[in-house]
């Protein structure tokens, strides 16, 4: 079992790391921030852990189907990793 200071900076790795994900695919689909496009974040406690699932919004469009990045840690702090799509893991 990991330490909540230990389980913090790791959750807090994945995270910024699935962020930089998102924002690069974003880019590379065209949403690009100077357009209005922005990252949302919506997080959700339960099933034993915590998540904040990160995805690209827009005031008056559609963000297309899909492009998500997750970021989860389990209650005792010994699981915490991500998942983007597309593209999986993030770096």
């Amino acid at each position: 079992m990991r330490t909540d200071a230990t389980a913090a900076k790791v959750f807090a790795e994945r995270y910024s790391a699935a962020r930089a994900h998102l924002r690069a695919q974003m880019e590379a689909l065209g949403l690009h921030e100077a357009n209005g496009w922005r990252i949302s974040e919506t997080t959700s406690d339960g099933s034993g852990g915590y998540r904040v699932i990160l995805r690209p919004i827009h005031s008056r469009l559609q963000a297309p189907d899909g492009v998500e990045c997750i970021v989860w840690i389990d209650e005792d702090g010994s699981t915490v990793d991500a998942d983007c799509g597309p593209g999986g893991r993030p770096a």
